[in-house]
């Protein structure tokens, strides 16, 4: 029998352990990877025009939505490799239960990723706009990391997940206070 089949129940106490351990992880990650960023070959100083920015910022955006189709091709693979193929045949959907799940997942972040990025390009000169690819990227990896995460069991999504969350919520953040701040002052 599989260690899968054999998943020992943890405790409420065991998975918090668990998920703050890979939040503190993400932290890390985070900081390591801004800070290698500057390093990064990325010259924004053309963007000069809003409509300028906004194309750059949706060209970044359609190589976060790979993600989605990764996804959709991780539900795919099951369906016809397996009986889920007949989605009313029944019996079989706890198959693609997983792969649906980050797909869903991978959508809803989406959906919060491009509308954080597009309202951020907005507010930013030139050679802010370099931060566009970097969000892009973060994304990517964060959603990679949550699939094989999940994958491998589910507590181990959390990283893959603060990833992806982290970068947007932050977006939202600065967005929400750049948008109030324009009413106020």
């Amino acid at each position: 029998m599989s260690d899968k089949n054999q998943s020992v129940k943890k405790t409420l106490e065991e998975n918090k352990s668990r998920a703050n351990k890979q939040f503190a992880a993400t932290a890390v990650f985070l900081a390591v990877f801004y800070a290698l960023s500057k390093s990064l070959p990325l010259d924004t100083t053309q963007l000069t025009s809003p409509t300028e920015r906004l194309t750059y910022t949706i060209r970044w955006l359609f190589l976060s939505s790979t993600t989605i189709m990764f996804a959709m091709f991780g539900v795919l693979n099951v369906r016809g490799n397996t009986d889920a193929i007949d989605p009313l045949n029944g019996g079989s959907e706890n198959l693609v239960e997983l792969p649906n799940r980050i797909l869903r997942n991978t959508t809803e972040q989406f959906i919060l990723h491009a509308s954080a990025v597009l309202t951020l390009s907005t507010f930013m000169d030139e050679n802010s706009m370099r931060n566009i690819p970097l969000l892009v990227i973060l994304f990517i990896i964060g959603r990679l990391f949550y699939a094989i995460g999940f994958s491998s069991a589910p507590m181990n999504r959390a990283f893959g997940f603060s990833i992806t969350f982290i970068p947007t919520f932050a977006t939202y953040a600065y967005c929400a206070y750049r948008v109030v701040s324009s009413f106020v002052f």
